[in-house]
């Protein structure tokens, strides 16, 4: 199977602090990474260490940092032959991790933001799953030739009226913003951290499934674009919510103990926990 990743190439910058520190001071932290990052692109490279093929829809800054961590990407087995390199400043996160795990992030969108929606229909009929993340409704368009469409709006849940997508992925106060609007899914899956998360079908069918406890939160950047990705692959080979409810669970958790939003774990690493353990899960 192969899926295409539409939305952002970002350089991720990664500090470890607590609290800004004061003027004319100094600190010292034990991460400061400088990473590929942007949803879409985490979703890829979860995708390709899951099993299936990847390719990336996005727009970049010409830069040598970027240049450089493309090439990254690229070793890990993500396709960036669809990424365009345009005359506009890079996109850049700066994520700030606190010693729990929770974060903060500060962004420039920069050349992320002058995709369109033409730009997806370039690529009609080449991709099984078509994945939109963190980029505007606009944007979002259904593939006819597609196996499945999924979008992770993100930040733009917001600015939802009209959606038609197989799955639309939310956290809960992105639910809470599209719930009274017209969506068109088969699946709604709310992400709920600490809570694990839910999938409401179009039958109004509910499953829920508890979270993975883990040892350490280190950064939980990307654990949401692991989920898409594992609950995307799972219901495209198997068709069963309990199953890549687990699956999904397993690998966001296990992504959160590492830093990085392209950290995500290998199908065999969440294999062999749910070998051991598989998440419990209620459908009614």
């Amino acid at each position: 199977m192969i899926h295409l990743a539409v939305g952002r190439f970002n350089i991720d910058v990664i500090v470890r602090l607590d609290t800004i520190p004061p003027i004319d001071s100094n600190h010292v932290t034990d991460v400061l990474e400088i990473l590929p990052g942007g949803a879409a692109t985490n979703y890829a490279v979860a995708v390709t260490k899951f099993g299936h093929s990847a390719k990336l829809l996005a727009k970049v800054g010409k830069n040598e940092v970027v240049k450089s961590l493309m090439e990254k990407v690229i070793e890990m087995g993500v396709g960036l032959e669809y990424v365009e390199e345009v005359n506009e400043k890079p996109s850049v996160t700066l994520i700030f991790l606190r010693n729990d795990g929770s974060l903060s992030m500060v962004r420039r969108l920069g050349a992320s933001i002058l995709l369109t929606r033409e730009d997806v229909k370039k690529h009609f009929g080449l991709f099984d799953v078509i994945h939109f993340a963190s980029v505007s409704p606009n944007i979002v368009t259904r593939d006819p030739y597609a196996k499945l469409i999924s979008y992770d709006p993100g930040p733009y849940s917001k600015d939802i009226n009209v959606i038609d997508v197989d799955i639309l992925y939310l956290n809960e106060k992105e639910f809470e913003n599209v719930k009274d609007k017209n969506i068109r899914a088969k699946y709604i899956v709310v992400k709920m951290g600490k809570k694990g998360a839910r999938v409401i079908t179009q039958d109004n069918e509910e499953c829920v499934v508890e979270s993975l406890e883990v040892e350490k939160v280190v950064d939980t950047t990307g654990a949401g674009d692991t989920f898409d990705a594992a609950f995307n692959i799972s219901i495209l080979e198997d068709r069963n919510v309990e199953r890549a409810l687990q699956l999904a669970t397993v690998a966001s958790g296990l992504k959160i103990m590492k830093i990085g939003g392209i950290s995500s774990p290998t199908l065999e690493e969440v294999r062999e926990y749910l070998r051991k353990k598989k998440p419990k899960v209620i459908c009614k």
